[in-house]
């Protein structure tokens, strides 16, 4: 899908697909199996990229992360993020949707693969889809991993860093945030935060990459699936960049990275 496809649409109308009428299920319990896909029977109201609502019941959409479009918790609002919302409105416009449920997470929301098919009868991933414009990221929990769909997922990722696509169109022109920067302007931005990397460890799933004034993180699961054992150690001593979106976690900057892509060691 082109990214300036949703130049011919205007605002108002994007505001008029918040409501998408979609195929009537049998039975209002099928959303809830946690068997294969099913039909998505009412109303889908589109709360950003990765979130929905369906029937009044809220869906995070499982194996991305999109930028946010509000400010909440430490996640700042996102470059990007407007854009994974709208496409959202479009794939649910222009394909009939279907789910495939896997459970609910601690804050009562369905988690659940999303499907599209198109009037050809063609089946899409919509996490896939929305990844491959460069407009989410890979977020992956093993308790929910499906192996086709989420190694579709990383191909996407890849496929959007090669193609400088959404978050990766700022490969050759992100601001570079060092030590001596006015870093908190640039929160919510996609930028290239460089520094000279004092220790590498893990610790409560989560591995750490720091300097003096900096936070690199990757989670577990992202680091198992997706960095191919990459030796994060060997970046001790380096001046590294590293790419993503910049957060101030406890008053430092800070990128969640989801790719080793994302590294880029200079010394």
């Amino acid at each position: 899908m082109k990214n300036g496809f949703f130049n011919s649409y205007t605002k108002d109308y994007l505001k008029n697909l918040l409501l998408v009428s979609l195929i009537v299920l049998t039975s209002l319990s099928l959303f809830y199996s946690c068997q294969s896909a099913e039909q998505i029977s009412k109303d889908i109201e589109v709360i950003d990229g990765d979130t929905l609502k369906f029937n009044g019941k809220t869906v995070r959409i499982i194996g991305i992360d999109a930028p946010e479009t509000y400010s909440g918790g430490s996640k700042p609002v996102g470059e990007f993020g407007q854009d994974a919302k709208n496409y959202l409105y479009w794939f649910a416009a222009n394909h009939t949707i279907s789910i495939e449920p896997k459970g609910t997470d601690s804050y009562g929301r369905v988690l659940a693969y999303v499907f599209g098919t198109d009037s050809t009868g063609k089946k899409y991933l919509y996490e896939a889809s929305l990844t491959e414009l460069g407009y989410a990221r890979p977020l992956l929990y093993r308790e929910n991993y499906v192996a086709s769909y989420i190694q579709g997922i990383i191909d996407a990722y890849k496929r959007a860093y090669e193609n400088k696509r959404g978050i990766y169109s700022k490969l050759d022109n992100a601001p570079v945030i060092t030590n001596k920067s006015n870093w908190t302007s640039y929160v919510g931005k996609i930028v290239y935060l460089e520094m000279q990397v004092s220790n590498v460890y893990k610790y409560s799933g989560t591995w750490y990459i720091v300097s003096d004034f900096a936070v690199i993180k990757i989670r577990e699961d992202e680091y198992t699936y997706i960095f191919s054992n990459y030796n994060l150690y060997s970046l001790k001593n380096r001046v590294v960049r590293f790419y993503g979106e910049l957060w101030n976690d406890e008053g430092k900057p800070t990128i969640m990275l989801r790719a080793p892509w994302e590294i880029n060691v200079l010394n």
